[in-house]
């Protein structure tokens, strides 16, 4: 029996909605705390502070109370209360603080950062005869904290993310600090720009008032590091994916996969802790499906990148699975899974089960079906004469893929199938599907057990003997099942047969193909792993138990009546698509 129905495998990592304000970081911020005092040094986005802010109140305790005061009437997200000397105040923690996880929440903006206490003064780089007639300087301690703020009700695996990232800058940070002081070099160049503007405003005198933009903007033109922190906040905001070299010596690479993965569903974003999830359910009979063409993902990979990764991607191919990439690529089946889950986690690969002509295919969820869809014209551009639409729609039921690769069809057209099914793959509009077994034999499952004929039917051609009942019957069949020599090779298959209940046992007897022991002991062995319970699907059971998928539809077929079979995707992969 045969059923073709929906996912029913429920997932605590499934996909979660949420809007961009959750998302995305409303701001960025830089300061500095030392013996000097604490100080703002950029934040970015600047505009976004609605012009200049009064510095009227230079008090620290007063400024503090006007802030206490606009907070109970502000605005959802409004960070125009958040003076430049609150600001400093609220970041500029204490040095038992530093080197954890900052987190502060006021009204409905949730502030993430991870300050870190730094050397200053000690850089050792060799600078050449200009630096060498410098007098050295006496190091200092100064605390830096980089902050990102974000709703306060974004999910907490989205600020985990951000925590993470303000701790890599700070890491980089005090590695160029440690090289060459660049971090003190740009610290002073920032508070030289707000020196010299904040007095040229108060010669100006404007009633005191300075528009701290202004000295934003000067800063960006003038300072790498801020223009370094420009680039996080934009590639947070738009793909989630950061690639920097801060100093242009230090590789920063940061990637927030719940921006990375896409879904076509509005709303909706891939949950972080999934990622971990999915790597945890990998097995050597997946495979990978690669996002970009491979020359493209080359390019795209750091120079000092592992070769390891080189040859893996030189050595994919959809048909492969992670165990046959592990052969060709002379890597180990470890290495082969942890490149894999670099390649998931940017986003740069998706896992999928290698390409076959038995793969079973369907239409995935919530997939655009405008005619006129950006994915239409680049699917038409790509394949000439084909429409997107009619292609998916011989999908509508989950569709063999060796019923369209037709025989007799030349080797460039069956070519041209597979690219279209790769294309459908990458953009996440075709779902496969998987052959799972459940064991049903008795009236608790099926109800076709019930039926007393059989056993009439035997007291009828037998009436010189007792009347049978099911159980005596059972014993009577299993006697001769054993007796051919088969006792000792399937004393497990035995066992397992008596550990099922009477109704069971009677509705396995009753099957012609239960007296064949090499079929019946397969049936058990089956059983007795847990295979026929519907969480495990063909492909992993013929890799498990190698068996090969005739002998195992060969199987199903002689036990049609106690097997029941749907068909549902795998949860592991289904983890990249909207439900």
């Amino acid at each position: 029996m045969t059923a073709n129905r929906g996912p029913i495998h429920s997932s605590s990592s499934a996909p979660f909605r949420l809007t961009d304000s959750e998302t995305n970081p409303m701001c960025i911020y830089l300061v500095k705390n030392d013996s000097k005092g604490d100080k703002l040094l950029f934040r970015y986005p600047f505009h976004s502070f609605g012009g200049p802010v009064k510095e009227s109140l230079n008090d620290r305790k007063r400024s503090l109370h006007k802030f206490s005061v606009l907070k109970k009437t502000a605005q959802p997200h409004d960070l125009t209360i958040f003076t430049d000397d609150v600001i400093s105040s609220l970041f500029a923690v204490k040095m038992e603080l530093c080197d954890r996880k900052f987190e502060l929440k006021v009204n409905n903006v949730r502030f993430v950062g991870h300050p870190m206490q730094l050397v200053t003064g000690g850089g050792n780089d060799d600078g050449g005869e200009e630096s060498s007639n410098k007098k050295p300087q006496s190091p200092s301690i100064i605390m830096i904290n980089i902050v990102f703020a974000l709703d306060a009700f974004a999910r907490r695996q989205i600020s985990n993310c951000y925590y993470d990232l303000s701790k890599i800058l700070g890491i980089a940070l005090r590695h160029e600090e440690k090289r060459c002081a660049y971090l003190s070099s740009q610290i002073k160049d920032m508070l030289y720009i707000h020196d010299t503007m904040a007095m040229s405003t108060s010669e100006c005198d404007l009633d005191s008032s300075v528009d701290n933009n202004d000295h934003f903007k000067s800063i960006l033109e003038n300072s790498s590091l801020a223009q370094d922190l420009k680039s996080v906040f934009e590639g947070v905001v738009t793909n989630g994916i950061i690639k920097l070299k801060v100093n242009d010596w230090v590789d920063v690479s940061f990637c927030l996969p719940h921006k990375v993965h896409h879904f076509y569903r509005d709303g909706q974003y891939f949950e972080p802790e999934s990622i971990n999830k999915c790597l945890k359910g990998l097995r050597p009979y997946h495979g990978l499906l690669l996002m970009a063409d491979r020359k493209v993902l080359l390019d795209k990979l750091p120079q000092d990148s592992s070769p390891s990764i080189v040859r893996l991607i030189n050595m994919y191919n959809p048909v492969k699975s992670l165990e046959t990439l592990s052969a060709d690529s002379d890597l180990t089946l470890a290495q082969v899974f942890n490149i894999a889950g670099h390649l998931i986690y940017w986003g740069d690969a998706i896992v999928i089960f290698p390409l076959s002509e038995t793969n079973m295919y369907a239409i995935a969820p919530n997939v655009p079906t405008e005619r006129n869809d950006k994915f239409a014209k680049e699917f038409e551009k790509k394949f000439s004469g084909q429409k997107l639409l009619e292609v998916m729609g011989e999908f509508s039921f989950p569709t063999s893929l060796q019923y369209k690769l037709c025989p007799i069809e030349d080797k460039s057209s069956g070519s041209a199938t597979i690219q279209i099914i790769i294309w459908l793959l990458q953009h996440k509009m075709l779902l496969q599907y998987h052959t799972y077994v459940y064991f049903m034999p008795s009236s608790k499952g099926l109800g076709y057990y019930n039926d007393e004929s059989e056993f009439h039917d035997y007291n009828n051609k037998h009436p010189s003997e007792a009347p049978m009942t099911k159980y005596q019957t059972l014993s009577e069949n299993w006697l001769q099942l054993s007796s051919g020599g088969y006792s000792s090779s399937m004393s497990s298959a035995e066992e397992m047969f008596h550990s099922l209940d009477e109704d069971e046992q009677i509705a396995l007897m009753h099957i012609p193909a239960s007296a064949n022991p090499d079929d019946f002991r397969l049936l058990m062995r089956l059983l007795k792993q847990g295979y026929l319970s519907g969480e495990h699907h063909l492909e992993e059971i013929m890799y498990l138990e190698n068996i090969r998928r005739s002998e195992l539809l060969k199987l199903l077929d002689k036990f049609k009546n106690v097997l029941v079979t749907v068909e549902m995707e795998d949860p592991i992969i289904s983890n990249f698509y909207s439900h």
